[in-house]
């Protein structure tokens, strides 16, 4: 998987059509290099661009589309507060899917960038399977087409066997603990309610906070297992 450090993009993208491409916008160079590898064990064919500020970010943007931009809100910094800096990104890069990596950020915080334009916050040990799988399941629930079609052709972990939500052996499912069926019954309903937090919150008698704490709490806890 190539990675391009500073502030271009890297040239493999048009060589390589169907890759998924990332921008990770990131001032600590090495941190992002080093995730940027573990995405790149965990997806192939990707493509990943890591830029160290928001500026770098909007040059390397008006030169290559991407398909995920991955946001480090302090790295942001240049380009004002943090709410504007996403919406900036965010629509530069139109069709793209948004993460920002909350890094201990409070919900109040959070639900901002959220309402800016980016697609998701999550926690910055993320394992790179939980955040393939995110980004898989984002980008169905937004209507990405494009990214969702390359997501399906990247080599991603499946999660048949590991959680219980499907078998092809004929064998009935295995009983999923309460979390997880937890887990389930709220993202089905963030999918019908086509990605609408505060609509799915509403139908099942949540508030937004809560989804969004669950939501995180079940990034940590992939996090971990990912990296046992």
């Amino acid at each position: 998987m190539p990675v391009t450090l500073a502030g271009q993009m890297t040239q493999d993208f048009q060589a390589r059509p169907n890759a998924a491409r990332f921008l990770i916008v990131d001032e600590k160079l090495g941190r992002a290099a080093e995730f940027a590898q573990e995405l790149g064990n965990e997806m192939a064919p990707a493509a990943v661009s890591i830029v160290a500020g928001g500026r770098h970010a909007l040059e390397s943007l008006r030169e290559e589309r991407c398909d995920a931009l991955l946001l480090d809100l302090p790295s942001l910094a240049d380009l004002g507060a943090p709410e504007e800096a996403v919406t900036r990104l965010v629509k530069l890069a139109e069709g793209a899917l948004a993460l920002v990596f909350s890094d201990g950020s409070s919900i109040s915080a959070n639900l901002a960038v959220l309402r800016a334009g980016a697609h998701d916050c999550v926690p910055r040990h993320i394992s790179a399977s939980e955040l393939s799988r995110r980004l898989a399941q984002l980008a169905g629930r937004h209507g990405k087409a494009r990214v969702s079609r390359l997501f399906e052709m990247c080599e991603i972990g499946p999660l048949a066997g590991r959680d219980g939500l499907s078998r092809n052996d004929g064998e009935p499912p295995a009983i999923l603990p309460m979390w997880r069926q937890e887990q389930r019954i709220i993202e089905e309903a963030i999918a019908r309610c086509q990605g609408n937090v505060a609509l799915a919150a509403a139908a099942l008698e949540l508030s937004p906070s809560t989804i969004y704490r669950k939501r995180q709490a079940w990034a940590e806890a992939e996090g971990k297992r990912g990296a046992a």
